[in-house]
């Protein structure tokens, strides 16, 4: 199954609100400029030009810089966070995994490679949480949500193969986002490693998981 990217399942998003087209346009074109120039170097006279409406149409709407901005963030932490939710669990169960190590590694390197392929459009996410602290706790909450309701069957039921630890679910979860973001936000941000490998990242970080959730013997 092939994953959408981030701006796909924007666009999704873009699509099913009732937002006019020119409103979407506005969002989808401010959506790339951030990503690609950062949020600080790209002025609503160039969103308006490349979204084909006037700056008026866009303070109209949006107030400012701002709030289209934050018109950008809630719907992808309402929605885009979740389909893409979805879409990585139809390909967990089709990948049908029985060893939790093996699991790790799969679930670890599809993540990893799904984040830096959006790197981009993460990037902008990722600077406005370093400008609203606040946003971590509720983007942690939202993803620590998805996994606990979407992934608790499966921990469950590595738990009683005896290859997990008998600890909550959530618990289990936050480990495994938390090592996930420690890979790939420095990446993100800084670009910290020119030959970043994620095969061997994820192999790595699958190792360290497996050893540290292992049942005591």
């Amino acid at each position: 199954m092939q994953v959408n990217n981030v701006e796909t399942l924007f666009q999704k998003t873009l699509q099913d609100s009732d937002l006019t087209a020119k409103q979407q346009a506005v969002l989808s074109v401010s959506l790339n400029l951030f990503a690609a120039q950062g949020f600080d170097r790209t002025s609503t006279s160039e969103i308006a030009q490349a979204a084909g409406v006037s700056e008026g149409t866009v303070f109209k709407q949006f107030k400012t810089k701002d709030g289209i901005l934050r018109a950008i963030i809630d719907p992808v932490l309402d929605q885009v966070i979740p389909m893409a939710a979805t879409e990585f669990m139809t390909e967990i169960d089709a990948a049908k995994i029985t060893d939790f190590e093996n699991f790790l590694s799969y679930v670890l390197e599809d993540r990893m490679t799904f984040a830096l392929e959006n790197q981009q459009q993460i990037k902008v996410f990722a600077q406005e949480i370093i400008r609203q602290p606040s946003l971590i706790q509720v983007l942690l909450n939202k993803v620590q949500t998805l996994i606990t309701s979407k992934v608790g069957d499966i921990f469950r039921n590595f738990q009683a193969s005896g290859q997990l630890v008998d600890w909550p679910v959530s618990q289990i979860a936050r480990y495994i986002v938390g090592t996930i973001v420690s890979y790939v936000l420095p990446q993100i941000l800084f670009q910290l490693d020119t030959n970043f490998d994620v095969k061997q990242a994820s192999h790595d970080a699958a190792k360290f998981l497996a050893r540290g959730l292992a049942p005591e013997k």
